[in-house]
């Protein structure tokens, strides 16, 4: 995981370096639509097209960062902002041929800038070491009759980081800023022990990748680290805490300055004016150190405080996130018990509408057959009581269908009866087996027997 890191740390350095050659390589093509047109189209692609590359280098360094590579050993690197110098008091007579050559042995030079009419210029060496050799080397030398003043130039692109955590190191704070650009420089600020004191420097090669930082950083809020704890970024105040202030910057000839050097160091004594008038400086410094004081107390109070409510607050978001993954899968739970139940209650209609479909059918199947046997029963009495049918229906013995008919106008023996209620002519002395069929039981015979006949021809 850590290589990982890594690569993805140096592959968005060397992206950093690259996209001055990238947008020098777009070569403008010729559009002949009008200028409004062409003005409103390419306001919708850049729309469409924009992309920001902060997000996409922050989405590489996804985390942990606990393995990032030490900058111990590795040369620093070279023509950098802390090795440009200014010169000044230049006479209007040096061309920039004699001004390069006064820095050439002292170092590669990168570049050279010369203000003839003002009498100024500035050169870039090639490392802070060479450049500090230059500056003591030339500072307040003369050159056609002028004391040069060769000084640090103020760097444009360095920036100060504040509140940053104590777990932030030189590593992580340079590869945490170098997604708005080329990073020459990060340094975390420690105090006389080694501990950091929760401020950073940030310098870039390049002034709008500062102004790009400043902005992004007030805009939203940037987090270094696991902790909510955003970093507060503003450009840096420059100082000069090396040189000072030499007493040949003086000039000699200043009034003030004569009135100040008339009396040298002493202490005051007791009961005079200048001990009575110094301790009203003294109590309003000791006023002033009183109420700074207070005030980092009270800024240490809100800052510990804070520190506890985040952490609170931290467990609080898990507590919540884990709150609401249980409710989630509670849900899919829910969603996914009631599908099953779903789909067996449907599995229980399908069953029972299949059971019923089936006793249906065998209802149908089985009046289909009764009506089949009552046919033939009737077909064979229209018949007589010869036959095959005849004989069938002997053999299988008498059936619920073999009953003599019943009714006012029949005997209990099943005749029929004539008007009078007697026996009808020739009853006994042979005929129809059982007796004529009444007409209107022939005709529903009849009717039945020519729909078996239509159902058995289809």
């Amino acid at each position: 995981m850590a290589d990982n890191n890594n690569i993805k740390i140096e592959a968005f350095q060397e992206d950093n370096k690259n996209n001055a050659h990238r947008r020098d390589n777009r070569q403008p093509q010729q559009d002949r639509r009008p200028m409004d047109r062409r003005n409103q189209n390419n306001n919708n692609n850049d729309q469409w097209n924009r992309k920001d590359f902060v997000k996409e280098k922050l989405e590489m360094m996804s985390g942990p960062t606990t393995n990032l590579v030490s900058k111990d050993g590795v040369s620093a690197k070279k023509f950098t902002g802390r090795c440009r110098l200014f010169v000044g008091n230049l006479p209007q007579s040096i061309t920039d041929e004699e001004f390069r050559k006064m820095f050439e042995q002292f170092g590669e030079i990168a570049e050279v800038f010369l203000h003839k009419q003002k009498g100024f210029g500035f050169v870039k060496l090639d490392t802070r070491q060479n450049a500090e050799n230059a500056k003591a080397s030339l500072d307040f030398t003369v050159k056609d009759g002028k004391s040069l003043r060769v000084r640090f130039a103020t760097h444009g692109a360095a920036l100060k980081v504040k509140n940053l955590s104590p777990w932030i190191s030189n590593e992580l704070l340079e590869a945490a800023f170098a997604v708005f650009g080329d990073v020459e420089r990060a340094v975390v600020v420690v105090d006389d022990r080694g501990r950091p004191v929760g401020e950073g420097i940030v310098e870039y090669a390049r002034k709008q990748s500062a102004q790009l930082a400043i902005k992004r950083c007030n805009e939203g809020c940037y987090l270094l680290t696991s902790s909510p704890r955003p970093v507060v970024v503003e450009p840096l105040e420059q100082r000069d805490e090396e040189d000072g202030l030499p007493e040949k910057n003086f000039q000699k000839s200043n009034k003030q300055y004569l009135k100040e050097r008339e009396i040298g160091p002493r202490l005051t004594e007791h009961g005079t004016f200048e001990f009575e008038f110094s301790n009203r400086w003294k109590k309003l410094y000791e006023l002033e150190q009183q109420k700074r004081e207070h005030l980092e107390k009270e800024i240490e109070e809100g800052r510990r405080q804070l520190d506890e409510q985040m952490e609170y607050a931290i467990y609080e978001h898990e507590a919540n996130l884990l709150r609401e993954r249980l409710r989630h899968m509670e849900e899919q739970s829910s969603l996914i018990a009631r599908e099953r139940e779903i789909r067996r209650e449907e599995e229980i209609r399908r069953e029972e509408a299949r059971r019923q479909q089936e006793m249906q059918l065998r209802q149908q199947q089985e009046e289909i057959l009764r009506n089949d046997l009552r046919r033939r029963q009737e077909q064979d009495m229209m018949m007589g009581g010869g036959g095959y049918g005849n004989d069938m229906m002997d053999r299988r013995g008498p059936s619920r269908f073999d009953q003599p008919p019943m009714g006012p106008n029949y005997s209990p023996g099943g005749e029929a009866l004539n008007e009078m209620g007697g026996p009808p002519a020739g009853a006994g002395r042979g005929g129809m087996r059982g007796g004529p069929i009444p007409p209107h039981e022939m005709m529903e015979n009849m009717d039945e027997y020519a729909m078996d006949a239509k159902r058995r021809r289809y």
